[in-house]
């Protein structure tokens, strides 16, 4: 009889284990599945396999009757050999860039045209924090930027003030979905569309190449990525694996280092050109007489006998030079922006920038002693 009872006891005990154990698993995958599908509106917590398959054979989301994606799809399964369901799988969580709330830049909120624009300009980029911010980065990789700057001619200084203006030393790599960007100014019509179209195609290239989410990448409100603000095209024709580890990584700051220097001695930069900006000298404190910026190309003989110009310290170079206003609140800095100074510009085509560039590098440098 007390044998009895105790077997009765035991095969309680193991049922109620069983039981308890059935229970259990269904909510961990439950919980798994809605956080899987939460992103796309999807709340079923059955049949996984059966959802996303119905899912992911046609185009959902903001995209999900635009013709010019379809084709595009199309095209990157025929010409690249993706996986369709993954493309529709990705586009179906892209979103309208146009309807995401954009935080204003620190340019676009307060730099304008008139008195005080490049002391707006500068501030966004050329602050105390930043600097230090380079000094470290500097000092972090000097090994690497040195064998940058014997390989492709580029002093160490520009790669580092460039990454402090894209990134802030990779503090900063965009606040905005790859994706997003890419596939709004790709398919609706943007004055660029062919441009961008071309843009996203290469971006997932180097995603699949990377083994990268592309619906997970963050970058800029142009899609620019990595350390140095990259985008896909300059990407492919640039990166470089600058740390030999069989992978071009530009959220490697290594990688990102060498594919600085291989942008600039590809696009024309001149090793042997000391000088990348001098300030000039000029009668008055607004400068009006002549066209300025950095497309513009002035023999210095001319500037000098003819319009009065001339540098303010000695200067080597002999080419001509392109004329810059800085227009600050009380008057005009003039300077003399030599070849270097022009390739600086071919990053981001701008004087403001390539001057922002130019000082954030000459302040490091100084600073680092």
């Amino acid at each position: 009889m007390k044998r009895n009872r105790i077997y009765s006891l035991t095969l309680s005990l193991l049922l109620f284990s069983a039981c308890s154990t059935k229970n259990i698993k269904p909510k961990v995958q439950e919980n798994n599945q809605t956080n899987q599908y939460a992103h796309i509106g999807i709340d079923d917590t059955n049949h996984t396999k059966e959802i996303k398959e119905v899912i992911y054979n046609e185009l959902q989301g903001d995209f999900q009757n635009n013709y010019k994606l379809i084709e595009f799809i199309d095209m990157m399964v025929n010409n690249y050999h993706f996986d369709r369901k993954e493309l529709n799988r990705i586009f179906s969580q892209a979103e309208n860039f146009r309807y995401i709330p954009q935080t204003r830049s620190c340019i676009s909120s307060h730099v304008y045209r008139g008195a005080g624009e490049w002391d707006r300009y500068k501030s966004c980029f050329i602050y105390e924090k930043n600097i230090q911010r380079g000094i470290e980065f500097w000092n972090k990789y000097r090994d690497t930027l040195e064998r940058a700057e014997i390989e492709y001619g580029v002093p160490a200084e520009y790669i580092v003030g460039i990454i402090g203006i894209e990134t802030a030393y990779g503090t900063n790599f965009g606040k905005y979905r790859v994706i997003d960007v890419l596939t709004t100014r790709s398919m609706l019509d943007d004055r660029r569309a062919s441009f961008y179209t071309d843009e996203l195609e290469k971006f997932l290239l180097i995603c699949r190449d990377l083994g990268l989410d592309p619906t997970e990448v963050m970058g800029s409100t142009s899609g620019a990525l990595g350390y140095g603000q990259f985008m896909p095209s300059s990407y492919i024709r640039f990166a470089v694996d600058f740390n030999h580890d069989g992978v071009k990584d530009l959220w490697n700051a290594e990688d990102a280092i060498g594919s600085i220097a291989n942008y600039f001695a590809k696009n024309g930069w001149n090793p042997y050109i000391d000088e990348v900006a001098v300030r000039a000298k000029y009668k008055g404190y607004r400068f009006k007489k002549l066209k300025t910026g950095y497309k513009t190309k002035y023999s210095q003989y001319k500037l000098r006998r003819k319009h009065k110009i001339k540098p303010r310290s000695k200067m080597k170079y002999r080419g001509p030079v392109s004329l810059v206003k800085l227009n600050r609140a009380g008057y005009d800095e003039l300077w003399l922006g030599t070849h270097n100074f022009r390739v600086i510009t071919t990053y981001n085509h701008s004087s403001l920038y390539g001057m922002a560039v130019y000082k954030l590098a000459e302040e490091i440098k100084k600073r680092r002693g």
